[in-house]
């Protein structure tokens, strides 16, 4: 069963309109700029807050109606904030017990399991205030999933950390719906995180809900704010097709005419991947290269040229070139400059140079 909503709320000048149906399986991120309404909306959608007259419905439960609002915490709904909010009198493994005292359901995962699954069995005796950021995310993470809760929802859970962190934070939970079939609402506006861990996304923008969608479509539309981030580009799905062991490459499928080399991978061959290609990392040639070191060249199609029908678009110092592979589709961000001396357009063949390709789980680079 999905959750269902329909939300119309205003406080002040914002507006919350959102009508949408959120799958009951794998990660949905509520995604968009800050101001957009994406914490406004989760906070609806665990009862902290209520919109007069909305409805909000999970597996034929209905948590909120126009005669009837059904409180937090008898929602049975996991809450992870981008501050972890643990109890520092009280020790790791305290905090945690502290939780499983008070499960929604005697159904889900034992403390052992969910400290193998975010990797923090040694640190169980340690005192709070000893914790790194990373760990005292996870540590908020393993609290809210042994409360045995019927959906996890997330508000910007990697905010503070750096790069490090932050990768080894997101392996952590792209693993999750591997050992649970807890549904994740995951808020976030950072697209790489995004393109990382969602299946599904709901994209809103100043309260409105603009777009959403299977992320595989909705990265490479040019007409939403996701392609104009600073690290946008467009996610893909591919077959692994085979492994060269000489030179230690796995060769990718996108389509019956297209391939792409990464560093080998353990996957086996037929495996499904999911590939992230940021449009930063794709280059355009009229014709294909012959001698380059670059291994990821494509013959594409023109489809879209971000801004071409706007009287804007010559004061940007860059387009977007939406280049067809197949039936799925590549983001490449050019300077104008070299849009006008190719003399590119929409409907013209040409060649996509692939510095990098990245897997969801895993970074792969050949170039």
């Amino acid at each position: 069963m999905s959750l269902l909503l329909s939300l119309h709320t205003q406080r002040g000048d914002f507006q919350l309109n959102v009508d949408t149906a959120i799958p009951s399986t794998g990660i949905t991120a509520i995604c968009g700029p800050s101001g957009s309404g994406k914490t406004s909306l989760l906070r609806c959608i665990a009862g902290l807050d209520c919109a007069p007259g909305g409805m909000v419905q999970f597996a034929g439960d209905d948590w909120q109606t126009q005669k009837n609002f059904v409180r937090c915490e008898k929602r049975g709904v996991g809450l992870v904030f981008q501050d972890a909010q643990l109890f520092p009198h009280l020790s790791v493994v305290a905090n945690l017990r502290y939780a499983q005292k008070r499960q929604f359901r005697a159904a889900g995962p034992s403390l052992k399991e969910v400290c193998a699954w975010l990797q923090i069995t040694p640190l169980l005796n340690r005192s709070v205030d000893k914790l790194s950021g990373g760990e005292r995310k996870r540590i908020a993470i393993a609290r809210a999933l042994l409360r045995h809760p019927q959906l996890l929802l997330m508000d910007e859970p990697l905010s503070g950390l750096h790069d490090a962190a932050r990768d080894e934070m997101m392996d952590v939970l792209q693993s999750l719906p591997q050992h649970l079939s807890l549904p994740i609402i995951y808020v976030s506006h950072s697209f790489h995180e995004v393109s990382r861990l969602a299946d599904h996304v709901v994209l809103l923008e100043k309260g409105q809900l603009i777009a959403e969608g299977g992320l595989v479509e909705l990265s490479s539309r040019l007409d939403l704010p996701l392609s104009r981030q600073q690290d946008a580009g467009a996610v893909l799905n591919a077959t692994l097709f085979g492994h060269d062991n000489e030179y230690q490459l796995s060769t990718l499928q996108l389509s019956s005419k297209h391939q792409l080399s990464i560093n080998q991978i353990s996957a086996v061959s037929g495996q499904q991947l999911r590939l992230f290609v940021a449009a930063r990392d794709i280059s355009i040639s009229l014709e294909a290269p012959v001698q380059s070191s670059i291994l990821n060249i494509l013959s594409c199609t023109i489809d879209t040229i971000d801004g071409e029908a706007t009287q804007n678009t010559s004061m940007k110092p860059h387009v977007t070139v939406r280049l067809s592979v197949g039936e799925q589709y590549l983001l490449a961000r050019i300077t104008r400059k070299s849009r006008d001396r190719l003399n590119l357009k929409v409907g013209q063949q040409v060649f996509a140079q692939i510095k990098t390709v990245a897997l969801v789980n895993e970074y792969g680079v050949a170039s």
